[in-house]
């Protein structure tokens, strides 16, 4: 049953991917790369000092950036649209478990994200080298942790899209996502240092809630380059089990949500 299950789901993501790709979303990407790579040029030509840092500065945080709105883009509508033009009704009426159907979606909406973020990633790192700029394995890992950001993002807007209007998940998503880089700065604060209650919350939040400062790694990528295997792995981990918690709590709601 599982196994079959998954074969399903699999399919589903097939199809997932190719509707996505099909809607010419590729060419936006391009389009979006194009400009990223645009605007880093004209960030790095009037700075001085080091242009090649500059330009991986602002490109990786423009990467970033770019790649959480795109996540938010195809993630809001995994179920919503499914719903408005009555698809869903067909795919669940028929021998398709509900959990087949949005693993399968979710697997094919990160296949489709994941290639965008290539992408961007390769027209960023060209320009990057392009004006001398050197290799380090913390680029591999920043984009890494770009993809997994961006994954955790496109689980959480279509986790709260089940529940609540599209409107609302993209604001949700996004109050979370500033929320979460936010978090640890303001950890550093006197204000919270001060109050144990505030600090124990805040503590609380990394149980419950994605604490997205954790993945930006940019600061040690530029001037420390240098950042410990631990660090990254626990990381990695961090994100990947946040992303399979968000699916696996978006199976639950889909499996008690009334379709009717």
């Amino acid at each position: 049953m599982l196994n079959s299950g998954l074969k399903k789901s699999l399919v589903i993501g097939k199809y997932t991917f190719k509707e996505i790709i099909g809607s010419k979303i590729l060419y936006n990407t391009l389009f979006l790369g194009m400009a990223l790579l645009l605007v880093t040029y004209v960030a790095f030509s009037f700075t001085y000092g080091e242009p090649s840092r500059v330009a991986l500065d602002f490109g990786m945080g423009c990467l970033a950036l770019s790649s959480v709105g795109i996540a938010i883009f195809i993630g809001v509508g995994i179920l919503s649209k499914e719903i408005d033009n009555r698809t869903v009704y067909m795919i669940v009426s028929r021998p398709v478990p509900r959990f087949s159907f949005i693993l399968g979606k979710f697997l094919g909406l990160s296949l489709v994200l994941i290639l965008n973020i290539i992408i961007l990633s390769l027209i960023t790192l060209s320009l990057f080298f392009l004006i001398g700029g050197t290799f380090s394995p913390l680029i591999f890992w920043t984009i890494v942790f770009i993809i997994i950001e961006s994954l955790v993002v496109l689980c959480l807007v279509g986790t709260l899209s089940i529940v609540t209007t599209q409107t609302m998940s993209v604001l949700y998503t996004i109050m979370l996502y500033i929320l979460g880089h936010s978090i640890d700065t303001a950890m550093t604060t006197n204000f919270v240092k001060n109050r144990p209650e505030i600090q124990a919350l805040l503590d609380g939040y990394h149980f419950v809630l994605p604490a997205f400062y954790k993945f930006n790694i940019k600061s040690f990528l530029l001037y420390e380059n240098n950042l410990s295997l631990a660090y990254l792995g626990s990381t990695f981990s961090y994100g990947l089990f946040y992303i399979i918690f968000l699916i696996l709590v978006s199976i639950y709601i889909f499996e008690k949500k009334n379709l009717d």
